[in-house]
């Protein structure tokens, strides 16, 4: 190959002929992939950018054949000249953007690719993004649009990191109005993609920058969406605007970064709210006792307690004024398009004509039974300040009107348990909050389906806290009330204690305490299902809280008889008469002494005589004591679970 001067390609690049460009245009490619074909390619740089400046002008060319090849010179450059190609980015990046808008596809991918190797090859991401944010208000909506895609690719390849996040959210959230449709959903998609490398901070600004609520709505709900279907990323940020107060160049905050501030997190005992971070989803537990945890933002069953009576004041006249309230109420619910504000008010109204007296009505609960739709919506809100009110007002109506609430707490439980990991705090904590009341106050047996579900959901943090709620409804209900779902109960807590984590697994443990106080039949034959190994780890943990005797009785002879035989003999007869049984033991502890660490049942070769003496001695000692005491009454391992036979011959070899 016969080399060639720049001189003679910079030339030929200014020809207008459509056939002479094409033709040039694959030989300047041949060329610049030979190294030493054009040695003096980087000689002359005033001539270099005159070719590169005449290339741009091939990229805006009406011919779409003559585009692809400008597209195509450029990214060898970029691939021959690497950082050095820096200096010409300005004045490509304005014709790439105008070729996003192309009506061809593929010049429009062409140009995002060679976009995209810019940030790759020449320029840091944030440097090629700073030239092509005037995109975002190009004439042409397809050019916005593409901006908008081209962000979304950054994202996916490069994560959030190298970005400075706060210049380019303003600029979508204009083109969240946009007059064109596809630059509208190409703006969303681009905040949501933001949104699951960043986490919660963009919510949070959102709120902040004025945007209608209707069109707000769509937004977090597409970050809901993301969220359940476990697509977050959450890369690290170092988009100080996101983090700290201090602004993005290091220096005094510009207008547009100091508008997407997010205070920098508090240390716990700073009364300022901090920022929740991303990935500690499912929220603190709750429950009665429960401190606050995870901080700001966070309730409990006390706050739900207070905020019960915590309403307006409203007097009650007459039914027909009843269901003229409820019906306004019913109908502000129900839109969505209503304010905030106003939903919550009107959930704050339900409580009110609850402490004035509305269950005393015969017409509330039909016109509850219409508000179950209403009140799931509200659960459903993306407003946070709505959520909150509606739990309340769920736990609010369980705790006085009890299993009268049947209907309503079956229709919004499911709705509740999505809550649970919910990354906003007030969310999460109130959905679990409301679960609790209803499981203390309304026992209803079909609620018992919609928690063991959630027992084996994909979500870490709702399995944890159901076995929570679980292990509460087993304290807090009666036995007939659960005995229709038995096994479904026992094969829960089961998948409970092989849950793969490990935080599940001690809940569905806790759970097992309470199945034996009302099934122990069938919590020994779950008991004796387990593997050694998980029997082992029920053992541990029912030992260390103190709930041996919920043991199988097989496992009891082993741990807690054992135990009780191996003590000295005083404080196993510490119920019999204390002067007969000293006596006893001072007069046999030398042959005391000899036993073996476990009794054996009674021997043959026991004297007769001897054991009717021991059985006179104690019926006497049984007159002497207040009342009998039972053998029920007995500890778990104690001698009345060896029989009659054994117990004389205990007497007997210690009045020998």
């Amino acid at each position: 190959m016969e080399p060639r001067s720049m001189e003679y390609f910079s030339a030929q690049v200014q020809q207008k002929d459509v056939g002479g460009r094409l033709q040039v245009g694959q030989e300047l490619l041949l060329y610049l992939g030979a190294p030493g074909a054009i040695p003096d390619l980087e000689e002359d740089l005033g001539r270099l950018g005159k070719t590169v400046d005449a290339l741009t002008g091939w990229v805006g060319s009406s011919n779409y054949r003559v585009s692809l090849m400008g597209l195509e010179i450029l990214s060898a450059f970029v691939d021959r000249l690497s950082t050095r190609f820096k200096s010409y980015v300005v004045m490509v990046i304005v014709a790439l953007i105008d070729r996003m808008g192309d009506a061809k596809d593929k010049v429009r991918d062409e140009a995002q690719t060679l976009i995209l190797k810019l940030m790759d090859q020449v320029a840091p991401p944030m440097y090629i993004w700073e030239q092509l944010a005037s995109g975002f208000k190009h004439k042409n909506f397809r050019s916005r649009e593409g901006v908008c895609l081209c962000l979304i690719e950054t994202l996916n390849i490069f994560g959030a990191q190298p970005l400075v996040l706060s210049k380019l959210v303003p600029h979508l959230c204009i083109l969240f109005g946009d007059s064109n449709s596809q630059v509208r959903d190409a703006a969303v998609l681009a905040i949501v993609e933001i949104y699951r490398h960043v986490g919660e901070r963009v919510r949070v600004d959102l709120c902040k920058r004025g945007i209608p609520p209707a069109r707000l709505e769509v937004i977090f709900s597409k970050f809901d969406e993301v969220q359940k279907s476990g697509g977050m990323i959450l890369s690290v940020c170092k988009d100080k605007s996101f983090d700290d107060e201090e602004s993005v160049d290091g220096n005094r905050p510009s207008s547009t970064a100091s508008a997407f501030k997010v205070p920098a997190p508090k240390t716990s005992g700073n009364p300022v709210n901090s920022a929740r971070k991303p990935g500690s989803a499912g929220g603190p537990k709750v429950g009665a006792g429960a401190s606050k945890e995870g901080g700001a933002g966070a309730v409990d069953e006390d706050d739900f307690i207070k905020a019960f009576t915590d309403v307006p004041s409203v007097q009650i006249y007459s039914s027909r004024e009843l269901e003229e309230t409820l019906n306004k109420i019913r109908e502000i619910l129900s839109d969505d398009k209503h304010d905030w504000d106003q939903r919550a008010n009107a959930l704050k109204k339900i409580r009110s004509l609850l402490v004035a007296g509305a269950a005393q009505y015969d017409c509330f609960f039909q016109h509850l039974r219409l508000l179950d739709g209403a009140l799931k919506l509200s659960a459903k809100d993306l407003r946070s300040q709505v959520v909150r009110e509606a739990c309340i007002t769920v736990a609010h109506l369980s705790t006085v009107l009890g299993n009268k609430f049947d209907h309503g707490a079956e229709a919004i439980v499911p709705t509740l348990f999505n809550l649970v990991p919910n990354s906003a705090k007030v969310m999460a904590t109130s959905g679990c909050a409301a679960i609790r009341f209803i499981i203390r106050h309304t026992h209803v047996p079909r609620l018992i389906p919609l928690i063991t579900s959630n027992c084996t959901s994909k979500s870490v943090p709702v399995r944890r806290r159901s076995f929570e709620f679980l292990d509460l409804l087993l304290q807090e209900w009666q036995t007939h009330s659960l005995e229709r779902h038995a096994a479904v109960l026992v094969e829960t807590i089961k998948k409970g204690i092989h849950d793969a984590d490990a935080e599940a697994r001690v809940e569905a443990r806790k759970t097992y305490m309470g199945l034996r106080n009302h099934f122990p039949g069938e919590a020994e034959t779950l008991y004796n299902s387990l593997e050694p190994s998980y029997q082992k780890s029920l053992q541990t943990y029912l030992k260390s809280s103190g709930s041996v005797a919920s043991l199988p009785q097989s496992d009891r002879s082993s741990s807690s008889s054992q135990e009780s035989l191996n003590r000295p003999f005083s404080s196993k007869w510490s119920t019999a008469n204390p002067s007969t049984v000293a006596g006893r033991v001072s007069a046999g502890s030398s042959k005391a002494s000899s036993l073996p660490g476990s009794l054996q049942r009674s021997r043959s070769d026991i004297d007769v005589n001897a054991a009717a003496g021991a059985k006179a001695h104690h019926a006497a000692g049984q007159s002497v004591r207040s009342g009998r005491l039972g053998a029920g009454a007995l500890n778990p391992g104690s001698y009345a679970s060896l029989g009659k036979t054994a117990h004389y011959g205990i007497f007997y070899i210690m009045v020998s």
